[in-house]
């Protein structure tokens, strides 16, 4: 699979890595991860871009996992107050989840 908008030296690094057919499909080994060819250019791409800060969080589940329920649970602990005995700061009774946390 050619990738022409890649730089080339991440279409290097593709060709070198680690490869393994798994149900039909090519894996690649990248960083101690596997990942779908198709998954992998924006993996790459994420990690030469991305620049973590001390406030960011990551949620992260697996479809059909209880993602809308951890979505729900992370304004809850990171703001307390809403746990409270008054009700009326509590976001979660104004506002679906996936709102709190897009």
């Amino acid at each position: 699979m050619a990738y022409s908008s890649f730089p080339s030296a991440f279409s290097t690094l593709f060709g070198e890595l680690p490869k393994e057919t798994w149900c039909c499909s090519d894996l690649y080994n990248w960083e101690g991860f596997w990942y779908a060819s198709s998954h992998l250019p924006a993996a790459m791409a994420a990690r030469l871009n991305f620049q973590a800060k001390d406030t960011d969080v990551f949620l992260t589940s697996s479809m059909k996992t209880g993602t809308t329920w951890l979505k729900a649970i992370i304004p809850t602990i990171m703001n307390p107050i809403g746990c409270m005995n008054d009700d009326n700061n509590d976001p979660l009774l104004k506002r679906h989840p996936n709102e709190l946390m897009p």
